[in-house]
């Protein structure tokens, strides 16, 4: 009843149109949800993103939820995600991705890709861990992951560096994996992926961690 009368005051709004939304509506209204630009990439094991790994044997299949275009819902979305603190956003958007592909996947351990402790410190949270706790969720046995590997250098952005220029930029940045992941299914979760680079370093550190096979999967791919 509180919650209901605050919303009388303050009535929340959508992230994509700023229509005001309904109770069972959460950050945007049925009709913005309706026009998602998901990718489909699930149905399509050669898709766009996979191309980006399948260097690497043990990268079995990645996936998108959506595509990521400028002033588009996507884009929106994830920058309240990460700079307007409403970290919910990735626990909602990782249940509607992990209900779509639930049946495709049966995981061991979801990590979301780390971050740097400064960034850590300055955000408050890591903008992967809502959606991997999300698509959790939604598996059978999947346990999500932080502490297994640890980003140890930090960065600066990668918004504007060329392909090159991204990978030299995350050379070495994972600390190496705590545990011997034999046999594990793992799961590697990210909010926004272009080339690759942060990913692939990071499916590398699993492959010496003897994991047996790797799944890729992003809120948007650009």
């Amino acid at each position: 009843m509180l919650s209901e009368f605050f919303s009388l005051i303050y009535p929340s709004t959508c992230l994509n149109c700023n229509e005001t939304l309904i109770s069972a509506e959460n950050f945007i209204c049925t009709a913005c949800k309706t026009d998602l630009p998901e990718t489909q990439d699930h149905k399509n094991p050669e898709n766009e993103l996979f191309q980006k790994f399948a260097y690497n044997s043990i990268v079995k299949s990645a996936c998108a939820f959506l595509y990521f275009n400028d002033g588009g819902i996507a884009q929106k979305l994830i920058h309240n995600l990460k700079y307007e603190g409403l970290h919910e956003i990735g626990d909602y958007l990782g249940e509607l991705f992990g209900n779509t592909i639930s049946d495709q996947l049966d995981p061991d351990i979801v990590i979301p890709v780390p971050i740097h402790k400064k960034k850590l410190r300055k955000r408050g949270y890591n903008q992967s861990l809502g959606f991997a706790k999300g698509l959790a969720s939604c598996f059978e046995r999947a346990e999500v992951r932080e502490d297994l590997i640890f980003r140890t250098k930090n960065t600066q952005t990668q918004t504007r560096k060329n392909k090159l220029s991204r990978w030299i930029n995350v050379d070495n940045i994972y600390s190496d994996t705590r545990e011997d992941l034999d046999g594990k299914t793992v799961v590697i979760v990210d909010d926004v992926i272009t080339t690759g680079a942060t990913v692939g370093m990071l499916c590398d550190k699993l492959k010496e961690a003897n994991a047996n096979e790797i799944h890729v999967l992003c809120i948007a791919r650009r």
